[in-house]
């Protein structure tokens, strides 16, 4: 649907608040962190202004719940995931935030989830870059995944990345939570600085029926073609103030590939044989670093409605 001129006026507003602020960040020694996007889910009903968007298909479903009783911290909302069985697989719930926008390759992201009952994997959260004009479906695309392979099913083992070998920068690289493997990272090797300080993954086990608590920071390495990127991108991922990844110096992008489209929740799962449910509530992605004050105001969150990227 096309924007309205007034939609549009706000939409180039936004944008230019947004790069004077960065330009003020970049040459800042601490930049002030600005929350992009927050969803509490206490309305009731499903975002679907400002960037947010939700869905269900192929037997998925997604809701607010309004029972206190189960949703976190006592809340009048939280959402709520029911997948079917997996099957063959699909994308059978979908969500997130679309930032394009804003054109940002250094964002940080933050909820509380939970899965209550039978345990299986899902993507959990992937961050995607913004299509590759002419490239069809070539983006940078990091996923932070729940395992569905048989590892230990819902269970988080790692990330998986692109190390911009080609403009074909999907998730063919991986760093796992235990330190092992570390040859997978690509041509990241000798320069990337990977800290694993569990020495473990963070297994199913954990889960329980209680709501746990996510960090990630994922910053896309720099540069606009092969002569001057930078091995600069950086992925950290802390779950119940443990960390588990804190990487440094990596290729995490073709230098084609663009800045940041879309942070997005629940998505794809495969192979379960059984129902199962994915909760998430207070989400908050922020730029210049992790919010301190869960209730501190938002800045202007982006306009327009969400362009999901579904894989």
């Amino acid at each position: 649907m096309k924007l309205s001129k007034l939609s549009k006026l706000s939409h180039c507003f936004y944008s230019l608040l947004m790069a004077v602020f960065c330009m003020f960040a970049v040459g800042s020694s601490r930049a002030e962190v600005v929350v992009l996007g927050q969803a509490d889910f206490e309305s009731g009903v499903l975002p679907s202004t400002n960037g947010w968007g939700f869905g269900a298909q192929q037997g998925g479903q997604v809701s607010i719940s309004a029972d206190t009783s189960l949703n976190h911290n006592g809340s009048k909302g939280s959402i709520r995931g029911v997948y079917p069985k997996p099957g063959t697989g699909g994308v059978y719930i979908w969500g997130g935030l679309d930032i394009a926008a804003l054109n940002l390759r250094d964002i940080y992201i933050e909820f509380y989830a939970k899965m209550p009952n039978a345990k299986y994997g899902v993507k959990f959260l992937k961050v995607f870059g913004q299509r590759v004009s002419g490239a069809g479906e070539h983006y940078a695309n990091t996923t932070f995944l729940l395992d569905y392979t048989g590892v230990d099913y819902a269970g988080m083992w790692g990330f998986g990345f692109g190390d911009g070998t080609t403009v074909g920068n999907d998730a063919q690289n991986v760093v796992k939570f235990n330190g092992e493997n570390r040859d997978w990272i690509g041509r990241s090797q000798g320069v990337a600085i990977i800290n694993t300080p569990q020495g473990k993954f963070w297994p199913s086990s954990a889960w329980g029926s209680e709501w746990h608590h996510f960090r990630f920071h994922l910053k896309f390495n720099s540069g606009t073609t092969k002569e001057n990127e930078v091995p600069d991108g950086a992925v950290y991922v802390e779950i119940d103030g443990k960390v588990y990844a804190d990487v440094k110096n990596i290729f995490n992008r073709h230098y084609l590939n663009k800045p940041i489209q879309n942070i997005s929740i629940f998505d794809w799962s495969q192979g379960g044989s059984v129902p199962f449910e994915l909760w998430y509530d207070d989400i908050k992605i922020t730029t210049g670093g992790f919010s301190q004050n869960n209730n501190a105001p938002a800045n202007p969150e982006p306009p327009g409605n969400p362009s999901m990227i579904l894989k």
